[in-house]
């Protein structure tokens, strides 16, 4: 599996139920077009944007994909958008993730953190360490315990 993906429904119901993505779909576009695709492109689209302006990406992988390891922040801030669109407010739980990605988002934009280089299915890319790996320093058992 390439370690670029396009983010899909199913990754977005990890974080919503089925209810709230009902909702989403009945509030969705005057044209009466699923909304959910587009959410899910244009997530893509800004996560990105994000990358490349932090210019610690040697390769993009193709259009519409981003990072495996960046799919849960991307569905964390997708989900906000749903929720505010419904007028369903935010949990604290889901405020916290919002946070979360905004904050990874913020730091890639910011060039703080290298994100993984596209590599097709069974290309290795040692360029750079995937965003969901600790960076900083090896897990030692003390941290493990943490």
């Amino acid at each position: 599996m390439a370690n670029w993906v396009k983010p899909t429904e199913t990754d977005l119901a990890a974080n919503l139920s089925q209810g709230e993505v009902d909702a989403f779909r009945r509030d969705g576009a005057l044209d009466g077009t699923d909304p959910v695709a587009p959410l899910l492109d244009r997530t893509a689209s800004l996560v990105r944007t994000w990358i490349a302006s932090g210019g610690r990406c040697s390769k993009m992988g193709p259009a519409g994909t981003i990072p495996a390891g960046l799919v849960i922040p991307a569905m964390d801030y997708a989900m906000a958008k749903v929720l505010n669109r419904i007028s369903v407010p935010l949990t604290e739980d889901r405020r916290n993730a919002l946070k979360r990605a905004e904050e990874i988002f913020d730091k890639i934009a910011h060039g703080e953190i290298a994100v993984e280089s596209y590599a097709p299915d069974g290309e290795v890319d040692d360029s750079t360490l995937p965003v969901s790996s600790p960076a900083a320093a090896p897990a030692t058992p003390e941290r493990l315990l943490d």
